[in-house]
């Protein structure tokens, strides 16, 4: 082994090679021969190969914390959900992963096996599946958001609700809004503002839920319930979604133009607001991942605020002058606000929500 390790020092990876695989024919020594070869193929990118030697390394040392780790970044890397729940399983069983973890981790990786079945149109182990990982962790956002569309599809619309309140009294997210909204599309306006107020109930604090009903009173033309809703949510979290609100309230009310403008041009250099996040390597996600596309980390993504890069401050400087251009055009109809239908506010979010979760 130290000879094989100089070797590697020396750069003499061929060498360093030969001794790790004549340490593989002496089976005292075949877990560390096939772990050397493992981190070879490793640093040269051949991953295949690596995950047959940490299956192997696996085998003959199940305890060993570093194979268990490098065997399920492998198996995510491949889309081999049901393997890497399997090694998963056995770190908690050897004790190198508290229960707690284990069974968020294990959520995680359920919902991304439930989601890869739905693309096959194996409907009832989809269904199963993601059922399974919402109950592992009711918290976890995107496994409520597909639970809750499983539901729907099967016109289950208790089962939905469920699902989507106990989310949010966790975690509020515009996900779990529109998918919500999608079951109350079509009902008469009071059953959709009760059905609403239920869902704000679970966590009434939250910005997400006063930005929430804001929406839904907005889409009613209630402008003075909107406002109510929203709050000072547009003044403790200023982003590009609540400053926006509070513009189209101000022309719902009948504001003068200045007025409007001016919460549009605050929302032209605001935050993008919560956005998925790595811990590990805070790379910004557009959607969640079960693991990050730069680091690969597992279950390391979290729904948080991030602070804007130089890069978009750059591009609002670029855009800003275009859409106060728009604003203070003569043409009324160009200038105004539409919820419905307005050009500079869409304008305006294709230049600060760039990602699907935002949008809805």
């Amino acid at each position: 082994l130290l000879a094989a390790q100089a070797a590697e020092i020396a750069g003499e990876a061929e060498h360093a090679e030969e001794i790790y695989k004549e340490l593989i024919l002496d089976p005292t020594t075949r877990f560390v021969g096939v772990r050397g070869i493992m981190k070879k193929r490793l640093s040269e990118g051949d991953t295949d190969t690596a995950l047959k030697l940490a299956e192997k390394a696996f085998s003959l040392k199940p305890k060993h914390e570093e194979t268990q780790d490098v065997l399920i970044s492998l198996q995510t890397l491949g889309s081999d959900w049901r393997g890497a729940r399997k090694t998963l399983g056995a770190k908690l069983k050897y004790g190198s992963l508290p229960k707690d973890v284990h069974k968020r981790r294990d959520a995680v990786l359920a919902l991304s096996e439930a989601a890869e079945i739905i693309e096959t149109d194996k409907k009832m182990d989809a269904q199963v599946t993601a059922i399974e990982a919402n109950r592992l962790s009711p918290d976890l956002v995107p496994a409520a958001v597909l639970v809750a569309k499983e539901y729907l599809a099967d016109n289950k619309k208790k089962n939905a609700i469920k699902v989507i309140k106990k989310a949010w009294e966790s975690q509020p997210h515009p996900d779990l809004a529109a998918i919500y909204s999608e079951i109350y599309e079509g009902e008469n306006s009071a059953d959709r503002e009760k059905g609403f107020k239920s869902l704000a109930k679970m966590n009434p604090k939250h910005v997400e839920t006063k930005t929430m009903m804001a929406e839904m009173y907005l889409q009613a033309e209630d402008f003075p319930n909107a406002r109510r809703s929203l709050g000072d949510a547009y003044e403790k979290a200023p982003n590009v979604r609540t400053l926006t609100i509070i513009a189209a309230i101000e022309k719902g009310e009948g504001a003068d133009d200045s007025v409007i403008r001016k919460w549009l041009t605050k929302a032209l250099s605001a935050p993008r607001g919560p956005q998925w996040v790595c811990e590990n390597c805070s790379t910004v996600h557009s959607v969640w991942r079960p693991t990050c596309f730069t680091c690969n980390a597992l279950d390391t993504l979290t729904w948080r605020d991030v602070p804007q890069t130089d890069a978009e401050l750059a591009l609002v400087s670029e855009r800003a002058p275009f859409v106060l251009d728009v604003l203070n055009s003569n043409d009324s109809e160009t200038a105004q606000i539409n919820l419905e239908e307005e050009e500079s506010l869409n304008e305006l979010e294709n230049v600060e929500i760039d990602d699907d979760s935002s949008k809805s």
